[in-house]
């Protein structure tokens, strides 16, 4: 509870920073800009997150002890402990919540960098060439002053020109500061004024009409992302309650704010795994003779029984690794790593791991990986996605940065089913929307998002922006891609970018000596390292044979995967294009 005050008190002192007392301003001021450092926001978002995180697990122990307590309890006494203890958890529950929407808040806020720092270079441009610049964001041009009337009619215009060109670019910014400043202090003032109201109410009074209308199954949640995240950030911490009641697996939707999402999947995190648990412990049961390894059947009906129940325990045990793998990921690290958020997990072995909080982040990648990805196997592409974060903060320290290990669709188990192209035409909506979620989420500017492939990966994601689709993302990766399903870069659609720009955004790589592009493009289309694709390609790092009978071959296996190794170049350059910064 100390570290939650802690964190509060750094939350109250953000809302005075950013807004400053009194102030109702639609467009900020440069003193006020000059003045943020918007990236203390996101060191208290993170605070706010992990003291909720400590909140939540003091909470959990707390239900368990109460269970221990009452199991062999009978009477009045026990009922009445039992609802006593019910009572307090909807209200620990409701104060997450409220944090929950504070750190989110403060999410939005240090969005702001971005703009905080265009705005300096902005400034810097017009001190440079002598205008001067007002509070209010107007610029004047300097006089034009040579002596010479015609010459300084020339200069003049000029001069104006210029001033107005700057001015032009400065205040859009400020409108987007003062926007998001008031929208931030407006969130983060109901969301203290709801912790305070659970003094007097701690099951968080009244719904509101329309989460009632939801839960009676009259109205129903948005499918849109941009929709869903007004509506949430509309909603009390009650009514966000109410809502994961009735739908566990809400923190799966696309277009709740990251914080929210993190929140509630570790709650449900704890319902799949007991409900996994549970399973497993029912088909033990069933045949414990079996489970021991012991009398085993001995007819052909009962071997086909059998199986059935030991591929039952097979799939309980897997969606148990996943759990565990994913609650691993997304561990919060030692002081000075990134905060792991977990976007998303269900039990049919999908999920998604962020590390920093994309919607506090000025970059913002999404990693998608290939064939035999599975839920259990995330820790690999979250290891992926921090070499990526590295090499990216390595490119622009100056601006935060986020990498999300994407696992949400059904990927092919091996590399027969990869030859098809139905994972990838199933999975495609599932990464548009998931990319348009993150649209949606982010406040202030829109964050620079790339999306990254690699091998079965990159075919999810050239069918996500092709075919009628478009993906939310400034850039895209291929990396030992076996095809897209396009034929040239110019047919893939990133929302917001000219197709006819797209070699400046679409981006691919592949190892001299991986085998997957050099056959994969005879079943998923032209490789798109290749001359006519279109894209801009940059090189990996080379084979790496180390065994004798492989070493005069030309391929190897292994450097299908090595693209993320510590000083491969090609790392170096994904980081160039996640930062912003690759200069080809």
């Amino acid at each position: 509870m100390v570290a939650m005050r802690s964190a509060l008190i750094r939350a109250k002192s953000i809302v005075a920073l950013l807004r400053g007392e009194g102030e109702e301003l639609a467009r900020a001021t440069m003193s006020q800009v000059r003045g943020w450092h918007p990236e203390t926001a996101g060191v208290a978002s993170d605070a706010v997150v992990a003291a909720d995180r400590c909140f939540a697990a003091a909470m959990r122990e707390f239900g368990r002890q109460v269970e221990g307590v009452v199991l062999g309890w009978q009477g009045v006494a026990a009922t009445a402990g039992e609802l006593r203890a019910l009572g307090a958890q909807l209200t620990a529950n409701h104060i997450g919540a409220a944090l929950a929407d504070i750190a989110d808040a403060l999410a939005d806020a240090a969005a702001l960098a971005r703009v905080c720092a265009i705005v300096r270079e902005i400034e810097g441009d017009a001190t440079a060439n002598g205008c001067v610049i007002g509070e209010d964001g107007t610029i004047a041009a300097p006089k034009a002053d040579s002596g010479n009337a015609v010459l300084d009619l020339a200069l003049q215009a000029c001069f104006e020109v210029q001033a107005s060109a700057l001015q032009a670019r400065l205040l859009p910014l400020l409108d987007c500061a003062g926007e998001t400043d008031e929208r931030v202090g407006a969130r983060l003032a109901a969301a203290v004024a709801a912790l305070i109201a659970l003094r007097t109410e701690p099951q968080g009074g009244r719904r509101s009409a329309l989460v009632t209308a939801i839960l009676d199954g009259n109205a129903f949640l948005p499918e849109d992302p941009k929709a869903l995240t007004a509506l949430w950030e509309s909603l009390s911490p009650a009514d966000q309650d109410a809502l994961f009641a009735y739908d566990p697996t809400i923190g799966n939707r696309d277009g709740l704010p990251v914080v929210a999402r993190d929140f509630y999947n570790r709650a449900d995190l704890e319902r799949l795994r007991a409900a996994a648990t549970s399973d497993l412990s029912a088909l033990n049961s069933q045949h414990p003779d079996w489970a021991r390894e012991q009398n085993f059947p001995d007819t052909a009906h009962d071997w086909r029984a059998l199986s059935l129940w030991d591929a039952d325990r097979a799939l309980a045990r897997t969606r148990l690794a996943g759990y565990a793998a994913v609650t691993t990921a997304a561990a919060t690290g030692e002081s000075g790593s990134p905060t792991g958020f977990l976007l998303s997990v269900d039990d049919r072995g999908r999920g998604a791991v962020a590390l920093n909080n994309p919607d506090a982040a000025t970059n913002v990648a999404t990693f998608v990986p290939g064939t035999g990805s599975s839920l259990a196997g995330i820790g690999a592409g979250v290891g992926r996605a921090r070499a990526l974060l590295d090499a990216a903060t390595k490119a622009d320290r100056a601006v935060r940065t986020s990498v999300i290990a994407w696992y949400g669709y059904d990927s092919p188990p091996a590399l027969g089913s990869a030859l098809r192209d139905h994972y990838a035409d199933d999975g495609a909506p599932a990464l548009d929307n998931f990319e348009s979620g993150l649209r949606a989420t982010h406040d202030a500017m829109p964050s620079n998002n790339t999306v990254i492939g690699h091998s079965y990966g990159s075919t999810l994601i050239g069918v996500a922006a092709s075919h009628g689709n478009s993906i939310a993302a400034d850039n895209l990766i291929f990396v030992g891609s076996p095809g897209v399903e396009v034929d040239r870069a110019g047919e893939l659609c990133l929302d917001g970018i000219d197709p006819a720009h797209n070699r400046e955004h679409v981006f691919a790589i592949a190892d001299p000596a991986d085998p997957i592009p050099e056959f994969g493009h005879f079943i998923h289309g032209t490789d798109p390292t290749d001359s006519d694709f279109g894209a801009t390609v940059f090189d990996s790092a080379g084979a790496t044979l180390n065994l004798p009978l492989l070493r005069e071959l030309p391929i190897d296996p292994w450097a299908h995967g090595n693209y993320w190794d510590t000083g491969n170049p090609g790392l170096r350059t994904q980081g160039e294009i996640i930062a912003g910064r690759y200069q080809p």
